[in-house]
């Protein structure tokens, strides 16, 4: 499955769209750590914007959390279904504790994707070219 790290809502938008032009589905992660300076909220918000834009595609997102178990909890709240929880083992154990009531997952670290970085506004021939 391709994974594409999204900084904003047209870059969440391009990567689905490249993914229904090729009927293919789609991880979508935020970048490391961007939980804690955007807010589950900000993002999960993009995600449902991109979603309502281009609804047929089959969607894995992934919420970067850093290694705040606060912020997981938060997250999980308001709806993620996948977070990254990096720092202590024991930490993240009982956040995936936590996640599993919630029929989440929690990941160690991110799966290895593309990241067209913050400041690009276009990436849709990038993005077509993953798949």
């Amino acid at each position: 499955m391709v994974a594409i790290i999204f900084h904003n809502l047209q870059q969440a938008e391009a990567a689905l769209a490249a993914a229904v032009a090729a009927d293919r589905p789609l991880t979508l992660l935020t970048a490391p750590g961007a939980g804690a300076y955007g807010g589950p909220g900000f993002y999960l918000a993009m995600v449902e914007a991109a979603r309502q834009r281009y609804p047929g595609v089959e969607l894995q997102t992934i919420l970067d959390c850093g290694d705040d178990g606060a912020l997981a909890q938060m997250a999980l709240v308001l709806g993620w279904r996948c977070l990254v929880v990096r720092g202590k083992r024991s930490a993240r154990d009982k956040i995936s504790q936590i996640a599993e009531s919630y029929g989440a997952e929690v990941l160690s670290r991110p799966p290895k994707a593309f990241d067209p970085g913050a400041e690009a506004t276009d990436i849709t021939k990038q993005c077509q070219a993953l798949f």
